[in-house]
């Protein structure tokens, strides 16, 4: 039954100090004795005896799951030994039988629902028959697995008015939205990371071009300038050098070179100046001798 003022209840099952509930705590308190029940439900040890041909405790999920004393003439699961005998009867039924078999569909609406039903067809074995609680007015209502996830429902549901309740006015539900604001900063924020990542490795692969494509024009202007001046003495260069045999010789200093009909770039009217002299007299030279 719900707690009323005056309840005893203690919020851990192995605490020793009991609280007493009021007007604000009421629902804590049926909400942990709730639990309490539940856990028993599913772990205690039953009874072994029969009350007009049914199994005591039948209903509760402990006594299909754990290990339980045999019941004595309990026909659907064929049991006439005496209490000094256990059995498991989750692992009899689930290795050796399926929901064709009565006592395989009773076994799974008892661990589901908290409800004993020796003969269930097929269809109807897997529904909760009880309606989903919205409130803890009933506790004896939640029971098996589905009474586990009714009641966690509905502590949400409790929960979050509480939460609401005490937000400022103007503000209700903003402290729920608080993680899902902070998950899309995170989310902004990685993306900009990602961005700028993406970014610098663009410019890095731009970079690493153009350094290539320099040392490509390097390395074909000097085997141009070895295959075609380096027998000449430096061709129109004057020093057969690499920078000088590669320009000068191309016309960037002399009179027949790309350049040549624009006086050497403009630098001087015989296509010679101050530039192609700093390229002609090059130390580096690869020119035969």
């Amino acid at each position: 039954m719900a707690c009323g003022s005056g309840t005893k209840f203690r919020i851990q099952s192995n605490g020793t100090t009991e609280l007493a509930a009021n007007e604000y705590t009421k629902n804590a308190c049926t909400a942990a004795t709730l639990l309490d029940r539940l856990h028993d439900d599913f772990t205690k040890k039953t009874r072994n005896t029969m009350t007009s041909n049914v199994p005591d405790d039948a209903n509760l999920p402990s006594f299909w799951l754990r290990n339980q004393d045999k019941v004595s003439d309990f026909t659907l699961m064929g049991e006439t030994s005496t209490s000094s005998e256990t059995t498991n009867r989750f692992t009899t039924i689930f290795t050796s039988q399926t929901s064709k078999d009565q006592a395989y569909r009773t076994a799974v609406h008892a661990i589901m629902n908290g409800v004993y039903q020796p003969n269930i067809d097929d269809q109807y074995y897997l529904k909760n028959q009880e309606t989903a609680q919205t409130d803890l007015s009933t506790p004896a209502k939640f029971n098996g697995i589905n009474g586990l996830i009714n009641l966690n429902n509905v502590l949400e549901n409790l929960i979050t008015e509480k939460v609401r309740a005490n937000t400022k006015p103007g503000s209700a539900g903003l402290a729920l939205k608080d993680a899902q604001h902070y998950s899309k900063r995170q989310e902004i924020k990685t993306t900009l990371e990602e961005i700028a990542r993406r970014e610098n490795e663009i410019y890095r692969e731009k970079f690493l071009n153009i350094i290539l494509v320099l040392v490509g024009v390097f390395v074909i202007g000097t085997l141009l300038s070895k295959k075609f001046y380096s027998g000449g003495g430096g061709g129109g260069g004057g020093g057969g050098g690499i920078f000088g045999n590669t320009f000068t010789g191309v016309g960037l200093g002399s009179s027949s070179g790309i350049f040549s009909r624009f006086g050497g770039l403009g630098l001087g009217s015989s296509g010679r100046s101050r530039l192609s002299g700093l390229f002609s007299s090059n130390p580096y030279s690869l020119s035969t001798r």
